[in-house]
């Protein structure tokens, strides 16, 4: 059999599998609040994808409703937005599921122990009752579906492009390539380009740079090495490509011939697709290059800046560098005595990273 027609209906029987394991607390990637008690939240959206359930969990102290616990979990999670008008469960979004009152159907609650002790309650005003589930489900109510087994939903935070330390490519719009081989290593590498890049074209111009680095991309993504970690297609398993805003929001994508686009994410996990495992946000790695107790906290602005720019939250005798795309440092020194200003004047239009400490922001001179 032709191998892409292979591994095409590979895919599609693995993505519709149902999931059989049971969802365990230490499963949870999100956690908002604080206290004593815990709930867990489900949402599910009943679509046919592998991925329309979603799991939060919740720390509160003393009487909370699961009203309660969904303002909480949407005010910490920019991916999740909700409507509760009137104390009434009208519309969820997230990322790209989306369950509107209505339109079609309406959202059911639920709750229990576990996805077999599920049993409808009293909408959102039930009190969440500690150790137990909290969920929703999308449903016609003819009869009414009981939520599905869930997956993690993954912290938007976790990581930012102005986290990577090596970048490839160039022009005026930056993306990032992570690989997640999915044995606790996880890798992100910087790209620079104009418009929007074909992924193809972004891994192959980043593995060229990196000698660490090897891919076989040749039609779709077969290989990929990296250091000791290696991922060979089908030995024992496959890559799945994402595309993302944030590592909140993955979604799968149309493989290596998608266009990425400025501020996106393409990411690449070493999966069984039993089911298919979204990338884990890069930690400290070899291609990260950040220590996280070297890390600074700081904003500038503006940002595309002129002539200047201006840093707020460090003190004044910092040490800073810039580097052009080509990693080239450009101006270094420290920060200036009126209110951290940095002049900028001399530096042509592009891109460029201004690294103080172990942190790194990357802003546009117009």
């Amino acid at each position: 059999m032709n191998k892409r027609l292979f591994l095409g209906a590979l895919l599609s029987v693995m993505l519709v599998q149902p999931l059989t394991a049971q969802f365990n607390w230490q499963d949870i990637d999100f956690w908002v609040g604080s206290g004593s008690d815990s709930a867990l939240l489900v949402v599910d959206f009943a679509g046919a994808d592998f991925d329309s359930s979603y799991a939060w969990a919740y720390r509160y102290n003393g009487a909370k409703t699961g009203e309660d616990m969904l303002v909480a979990i949407a005010a910490a999670d920019q991916n999740l937005s909700i409507d509760v008008a009137g104390g009434f469960l009208n519309d969820v979004i997230y990322h790209r599921h989306e369950g509107i009152g209505g339109q079609p159907d309406y959202w059911s609650t639920w709750s229990g122990s576990d996805t077999a002790s599920l049993i409808t309650n009293m909408g959102i005003g039930t009190a969440l009752v500690n150790g137990e589930w909290f969920a929703l489900s999308y449903t016609d109510f003819n009869p009414a579906l009981k939520p599905g087994l869930p997956i993690p939903a993954f912290k938007p935070n976790d990581f930012a492009l102005a986290q990577v330390q090596n970048w490839y490519g160039s022009g005026n719009d930056s993306a990032a390539f992570i690989v997640d081989f999915l044995n606790g290593n996880s890798y992100a590498w910087g790209y620079l380009f104009n418009d929007s890049v074909a992924a193809s074209q972004m891994l192959n111009d980043i593995a060229s740079q990196d000698a660490n680095l090897s891919i076989n991309a040749a039609g779709f993504l077969n290989d990929i090495i990296y250091l000791s970690d290696s991922g060979l297609g089908g030995q024992p398993n496959y890559w799945g490509t994402w595309s993302a805003t944030n590592v909140g929001n993955w979604y799968m994508n149309a493989g290596i011939s998608h266009q990425v686009k400025a501020g996106e994410l393409f990411g690449a996990s070493y999966t069984d697709f039993n089911p298919a495992v979204r990338p884990n946000a890069p930690k400290n790695n070899g291609a990260l290059s950040l220590r996280r107790s070297d890390r600074i906290s700081f904003d500038l602005y503006p940002n595309p800046a002129h002539n200047f720019l201006v840093v707020n939250g460090l003190r004044q005798d910092a040490y800073f560098k810039i580097s052009n795309s080509q990693g080239q440092i450009v101006q270094a020194g420290g920060l200036g005595e009126e209110n951290n200003r940095l002049d900028i004047a001399s530096l042509k239009e592009g891109f460029y990273f201004l690294q103080i400490g172990g942190s790194t922001m990357v802003f546009l001179k117009k």
